[in-house]
Parts: structure tokens; sequence; C-alpha cells
């Protein structure tokens, strides 16, 4: 993923504001997830809170608020790790000098699951869909993939006590395996994060074969040729072409598979 840096978000340190990409959530809601979270036995290790302050520009998440307040940091059974809130600021820069990172302004390193960073985009621009919570591998800090909307929804998934707040991604994922026409539409219209092209083409694609199996070749079409266009987005420079001769084949298998012959042999002439 690349970005230019963005400027950090001009509300104050310290006061707290709504998980990146979320809607303000209500307080007596964080609190009874965030209680059921730390009664999980999922929790191998739970820190007493402590009097750091945010550390960072813009205002401090408020589900992150709502668990700092009662937890300086968590372990879970499966390596999932919280840092402690006076540790965000220092692991970032530290990896950052490390691994010599371009990162834009507003990723955080939240903690850590087996060979995975975990980093918290706070996206104080709106550039990137709303940011949420990524993983990206040690070996490819600046490959991300985003797993949820909250840190909080995160944690919930890893100890077992929940849904989270998936992001759109994870929507899309669940609308393929489910091969759900409304759900993949619902998802397909949701902003994705930077990066995510390809899931946006195997959604479209998948789409596009369920809408021509009900016999929809124009919705079909469109959503066939959604899939060719994020195929192409997503390839390597100079690679387009090849890219979208790829992307039509596929296409036309799909709609071949799906019983539209006329659909498919349009397609194909596309080629």
């Amino acid at each position: 993923m690349s970005h230019s840096p963005s400027a950090p978000s001009s509300a104050a340190a310290g006061t707290p504001g709504p998980a990146a990409g979320m809607p303000n959530p209500e307080p007596q809601a964080l609190h009874a997830r965030v209680t059921a979270l730390l009664a999980s036995p999922a929790i191998t290790e739970r820190r007493p809170p402590a009097e750091e302050p945010w550390p960072l520009p813009g205002p401090e998440p408020l589900d992150l608020a709502a668990l700092y307040a009662v937890t300086d940091g968590l372990v879970l059974a499966d390596g999932a790790t919280l840092l402690r809130r006076g540790e965000l600021a220092r692991a970032t820069d530290w990896l950052k000098q490390d691994r010599s990172l371009d990162w834009p302004e507003g990723l955080v390193v939240l903690g850590e699951h087996q060979e995975l960073v975990v980093v918290l985009d706070l996206d104080p621009t709106g550039a990137r869909a709303g940011g949420g919570i990524l993983e990206a591998p040690h070996d490819g800090l600046s490959t991300f993939q985003r797993l949820d909307r909250s840190a909080l929804g995160y944690l919930e998934r890893h100890a077992g006590v929940g849904p989270g707040d998936p992001g759109p991604e994870q929507r899309l994922a669940d609308a393929i395996a489910r091969r759900d026409v409304a759900a993949l539409h619902e998802a397909l219209a949701l902003p994705l994060y930077p990066g995510a092209e390809r899931n946006a083409a195997l959604g479209a694609l998948t789409l596009g074969s369920l809408l021509a199996a009900a016999g929809d070749d124009a919705g079909a079409l469109k959503a066939f040729e959604r899939s060719v266009a994020a195929r192409v987005r997503a390839a390597r420079r100079g690679a387009g072409a090849l890219e979208r001769a790829a992307a039509l084949r596929a296409c036309v298998a799909a709609a071949r598979e799906a019983g539209a012959t006329t659909l498919a042999e349009q397609l194909a002439q596309q080629r």
C-alpha cells in the first residue's frame, strides 16, 4: 500500500472520539462489551490500568478509551496482544525507523498476533475508507489487510465473545462464501480499504455469476465489467492488458457455467 502522508486530525489529543470508520457508540454498550471481553477465559494476561495519557495526535477512539480505562493492555490465548497505551507511539516510531517504513500519518502499532503486526489506522483525513484494524506480516509491513473497524471488535473476535465490528472486506468475504446476491450488492457498495481491489474483483465476479444464473444478463454484465476493472486496477505496472484479458476469460467462463451463453459470447468479443 502506498499513500502520501496525510495531516493528523486537529482534534485535541486525549479527548476520546469514535473508532475509525465507526458511528459514535453508546458508552453503556461499550462498557458492556468491554466487561464481557475481560471476563473471557481467552484473556491470559490483563494489566492494571495506568495514568498514561493518549500519546498520539487526534482523539483516542472511544473503544480504546473504554479498554484502557480498565486494563493497560491485554494478551489473549491465541497470541493476540494489545500494547500498553504508553507503548503505542514508541512502538510505532521504533518499527518505522527500524524497517525504514514510509507509513502515512494515522497508522499506529497496536499489538501483534503470531507473525503479524496489528496496526490501528486512525485515517485522520478519511483517505483510507475509514481506517480500522489492520494486520501486516513482519516481512511485508506495507501490505495491509483490514480485519475489523475497531480494536474492541478485533479483540472480541479473537476471544470468541462476539462477531466484532467487521469491516466491508469481511462482509464481502462472507457474502461471497454464502453466494448471497443482496449481501454482495450491499458489500460492494461500501468503500474498501486500499489494496482490496482483488477482493472487489472476486465479489463482482461472484455477483455476475449469480445474476447470470438468474437470467439478469444486464445486471450480470455490469458486475462482470466491475470485476474486470477491479483486476486491472490491482495489476502491477505494465500488466494491465494481460490482467484485463485474464479477467475477461474468467467472466466468460462464469457466464457459460451459469448457462448465459449469449452473455458469454458478448464478453468474449471484448477480449
